[in-house]
């Protein structure tokens, strides 16, 4: 009986040590608009195409603006709109060997964002957190929206397609209350008047968003190095195009490749 437990226990051990966690990043594939970003409180520069954001960013645009952002194949695409403070708390994925697990995380005080999550692994966790509560998302597209406090406008989620699992915290305190949803069909929740079927142009709203978010989606970044860069462009370089230097130009050729271009 000890030689089974301990034969166990070794199993056990061998696939926890086996198991890799890497810390995972956010690629940016569009900005229209004035957006600027920082880490972990650090100095706030324009966020620009290319850019690659770590765990600890926080994202706020301006008016008449969206960002996307591109989280790799199952974690899929978020556009972030105009007004609305972002952040990325946790990225991280896990190769057990069997499967990858992501663990994202992100937080959204104010504004609105867009997600379609593809199919998660059942280890994987994607979470919105809103200064109400905390929603729970698996193989989901659809919409957050949260006014600015003191707005007259309720929060609202409208869910398109595939599950959320939403922790309302009412106002005053008191337990979280479990929002379900699942779609098709489209439906739309607010905490005042609860969970409704979206309607049909409030869902062409929300479908053309995404769509126009996954148009601009790449392949996934690389694995990240120890020291994941910020403001560098993955590599290899996506899509196939020359790579650019920091003004968007593509570097000069080689002292070799520029004689053979251009012979004597």
């Amino acid at each position: 009986m000890w030689t089974l437990a301990v034969l166990f226990l070794g199993m056990g051990l061998s696939n926890l040590f086996a198991a890799e966690t890497l810390q995972w990043r956010a690629q940016v594939q569009s900005v229209k608009g004035k957006a600027t970003w920082n880490t972990n409180g650090g100095p706030v520069v324009p966020l620009k195409v290319n850019s690659i954001l770590t765990a600890g960013t926080t994202i706020k645009t301006g008016s008449e603006t969206t960002v996307d952002l591109f989280l790799g194949q199952s974690a899929g695409v978020i556009r972030v709109g105009e007004n609305t403070t972002f952040s990325l708390d946790k990225l991280t994925v896990t190769d057990t060997g069997a499967e990858k697990a992501v663990d994202i995380q992100l937080g959204l005080p104010s504004g609105e964002m867009y997600f379609n999550v593809n199919k998660l692994s059942r280890a994987s966790r994607y979470e919105i957190k809103v200064p109400n509560g905390v929603a729970g998302i698996r193989g989901t597209g659809g919409r957050v929206i949260i006014p600015p406090q003191g707005g007259q406008r309720d929060m609202e989620i409208v869910l398109t397609d595939g599950n959320l699992v939403f922790a309302y915290l009412p106002p005053g305190g008191g337990a979280p209350v479990p929002v379900v949803l699942s779609a098709p069909p489209p439906v739309v929740w607010k905490p005042s008047t609860g969970t409704q079927p979206a309607p049909d142009d409030l869902v062409r709203s929300v479908r053309g968003e995404i769509e126009q978010s996954k148009s601009q989606a790449a392949p996934p970044p690389p694995p990240p190095p120890a020291t994941p860069p910020t403001e560098t462009p993955p590599s290899p370089n996506v899509g196939g195009t020359a790579p650019t230097g920091g003004s968007g130009t593509p570097p000069p050729p080689r002292g070799g490749e520029q004689r053979r271009n251009n012979p004597r």
